[in-house]
């Protein structure tokens, strides 16, 4: 998204190889929107959203709180979860995060995934995530001007290499985006679903899976990295009025 390295930590980085560590889910949360670039989304720092290439749809889900933070918190967005670390032969380490993120804002949009995304030109039309029209829920600025919060659940699971056992946990739209030497994405699972308004006003509920695997060689059923990408926009009273395909923004 829809779409900087951190100091300190230091009482961290002497760990012995195998050795496995605990972590609090702050590590992750207070680092998030920090990269420093333009915001895509009016009164919120960016973060990683998912967009679907196949039925051209996008969501944000503000796993992060990023959007809560940018409301004083009238969301109430919470958050627990867990962070483990391992530290490699040779150097680096394998962190694992499981996050659960209650009350977070959510909204769908249409999304054209031929539009080339610029992070510094958020007026362009490559910052779909803050300029497209809203099919489902509404962003920050909507909500400070009356708007109904789509409020949603759910877990995002990471998995990543560091380049350096105890280094800060990155922001993930740049650990997505804007890799440092040493840093790799190796999975990456979000799942969850809110309840809000569709596009016509009336009341509805979305749900999404995405799951990326980016360390299975992308052969078979896994060759574009992407074995489990579905998002359904669904009115509250029956059927289904879309299946979407995702894949990370």
């Amino acid at each position: 998204m829809s779409h900087a390295l951190f100091e300190g930590l230091e009482s961290r980085t002497l760990m012995a190889a195998d050795a496995t560590i605990r972590r609090p889910i702050s590590d992750f949360i207070d680092n998030q929107g920090t990269l420093g670039l333009p915001r895509q989304v009016p009164l919120v720092e960016n973060f990683v959203g998912l967009s679907d290439t196949k039925n051209d749809l996008g969501v944000s889900f503000d796993y992060a709180g990023l959007a809560d933070d940018a409301l004083g918190g009238r969301l109430g967005t919470t958050f627990d979860g867990s962070i483990t670390e391992r530290a490699l032969r040779g150097g680096g380490s394998e962190v694992n995060m499981v996050l659960h993120t209650h009350n977070a804002l959510t909204w769908v949009i249409p999304f054209d995934p031929t539009i080339p995304f610029d992070p510094n030109d958020p007026a362009g039309p490559g910052n779909q995530f803050g300029n497209n029209d809203l099919l489902f829920g509404a962003r920050a600025d909507d909500v400070v001007r009356g708007a109904t919060p789509a409020l949603g659940d759910g877990t995002l699971t990471l998995t990543y290499l560091a380049p350096k056992a105890g280094a800060p946990i990155p922001d993930l739209y740049q650990l997505i985006f804007f890799p440092a030497a040493g840093q790799q994405v190796l999975q990456i699972k979000v799942i969850g679903g809110a309840t809000g308004t569709l596009a016509d006003g009336s009341p509805g509920r979305i749900q999404f899976t995405e799951v990326g695997l980016f360390n299975t060689g992308f052969h078979g059923a896994v060759g574009d990295g992407f074995p489990a990408e579905r998002i359904s926009i669904i009115p509250t009273g029956g059927g289904v009025l879309g299946t979407r395909q995702s894949i990370l923004a």
